[in-house]
């Protein structure tokens, strides 16, 4: 009789929070970040590091989007708007690092550390 009084309980109780993925955002961004400072140092071309960029850091990327769909869909969001909130987020972030890549190289100027 405990037993079922015990299950009853936890099977109401609420669920945990979902799954954060700032860490694996912040990991993305630094991979990416330690590139825009090496390529900086080469003087390598926006263009050449633009495919560099898109090919590294996949890993990363990879645990990002897992722990991204994982977090939407504890809340309720759709499977496929999961993917898509994930696939916009990494394009946002691997944008960023292109134009952050681009504005350090035509400044002549380097990130700050």
């Amino acid at each position: 009789m405990i037993s079922h009084v015990l299950l009853i309980a936890l099977a109401g109780a609420p669920p945990g929070p979902p799954p954060n993925p700032n860490a694996e955002r912040q990991a993305l961004t630094h991979c990416l970040s330690a590139m825009v400072k090496a390529d900086l140092k080469l003087k390598t071309a926006a263009d050449a590091f633009e495919v560099k960029a898109n090919a590294s850091c996949m890993a990363e990327e990879a645990a990002f989007r897992a722990k991204s769909v994982a977090s939407d869909r504890a809340v309720g969001i759709r499977s496929a708007d999961a993917e898509q909130n994930a696939k916009s987020e990494i394009t946002d972030i691997r944008q960023n690092a292109l134009e952050q890549y681009k504005d350090f190289l035509e400044s002549n100027t380097p990130p700050p550390r």
